[in-house]
């Protein structure tokens, strides 16, 4: 009797998977059963404030589809490209820890998470104006735009630093410690080294070089910024410098090289002694429709494709000359012309007529 049930199943199984002599066809599913994997690039502060840069780092064989991040359980944002950088905005959460946590799909809809991220948030504690050291307490410049609020300082050690920043409209102080021939920001062929957007207060950035961008420096709808004793530099950028609905002051600058020099687009602010140079097209172009608001004057030109486009007439004091700047040794040659020539309303430091370019100016090094 075992015997032949043994048979009658072994049958019933052949009849089932291969009856008539057929072959058993197999069953097709996705290449890739396993889900992304799902890392935080931010190391959180110990207090954090305003609107912070969270980093994360997704790895799959397949297609990414989208990344949400979860904050305290309840979906905030979703990503469908790299690079993936939420900005959480802080001031809408209460004082005191939230955990946050990124979720990544493939294109098999296989399903990534991450390790739980604490954000401690403490806007409402009162506190003083900040020094923070890049990179002694805070590894990178954005690291320590993130933990910055308004007035706070950020300075900014001798070295390379590969980044794009975003200061969030913070009004906050970002200088190099030695001036921009010994602190460089390289934004590797991203966007823009530094993106200015709109703020409540004024914020400054003072003595960088900065290279690598598509665009230089960005100064968004209002954004309020002053730009002091900085090297902009590219062979290959589309444009140095480009302003929207800003303001602030831009004295004492370098513009050097690329296909686009500074546009100008509704600027309510001051525009002298900076060196333009070796712009392949237009080096100061007025992209505003109507009256720009821009002051501007006393600013050298030398070796661009045109100084000005049809809607800039050359300001008082600008020339066309060689400003005989020396880029190895951080001075103007002796027989330079942008000597004592800048703003006369504007004094170095030794209380003479500032002068033109990167190291003149009562904040040059």
């Amino acid at each position: 009797m075992k015997k032949l049930l043994i048979s009658f199943v072994t049958l019933s199984l052949a009849l089932l998977f291969g009856g008539c002599g057929d072959e058993v066809t197999n069953i097709n599913g996705p290449m890739d059963w396993q889900g992304p994997t799902v890392e935080w690039q931010s190391a959180m502060d110990a207090e954090v404030r305003g609107t912070v840069g969270l980093d994360v780092a997704v790895l799959d064989s397949s297609a990414i589809l989208r990344v949400k991040l979860y904050v305290d359980g309840s979906e905030d944002q979703t990503l469908t490209a790299p690079p993936y950088r939420f900005e959480l905005v802080t001031d809408s959460l209460l004082d005191g820890v939230h955990l946050c946590e990124a979720r990544a799909w493939d294109q098999y809809e296989n399903l990534g998470i991450s390790p739980v991220l604490r954000v401690n948030v403490v806007n409402s504690i009162a506190q003083g104006p900040r020094v923070l050291w890049v990179p002694d307490s805070l590894a990178t410049i954005q690291a320590a735009i993130n933990a910055a609020q308004d007035f706070d300082t950020i300075r900014v050690r001798d070295g390379t630093y590969y980044e794009t920043l975003n200061t969030f409209g913070k009004g906050i102080w970002i200088e190099s410690e030695h001036g921009p021939l010994r602190c460089e920001i390289n934004a590797a062929g991203v966007n823009n080294c530094v993106y200015i957007p709109g703020g409540r207060e004024l914020s400054a950035v003072r003595g960088f070089s900065m290279v690598g961008g598509v665009n230089l420096a960005y100064l968004g709808d209002g954004s309020r910024v002053n730009l002091y004793n900085n090297v902009f530099f590219a062979d290959s950028a589309e444009g140095l410098l480009i302003t929207g609905y800003s303001s602030g002051r831009i004295v004492n600058n370098l513009f050097s090289g690329s296909d686009g020099g500074v546009q100008v687009g509704y600027h309510w602010g001051e525009f002298f002694n900076n060196i333009l140079q070796h712009v392949r097209n237009v080096a100061f172009w007025n992209a505003a429709l109507y009256g720009n608001p821009l002051q501007y004057g006393y600013d050298a030109f030398w070796m661009n494709g045109s100084d000005y486009n049809d809607r800039f007439e050359p300001g008082p004091g600008d020339f066309h000359a060689d400003p005989l700047i020396d880029l190895q040794e951080g001075r103007l040659l002796p027989e330079s012309p942008c000597i004592d020539a800048g703003n006369p309303d504007i004094l170095d430091s030794d209380g003479s007529r500032s002068d033109i370019g990167p190291f003149g100016g009562p904040w040059a090094y």
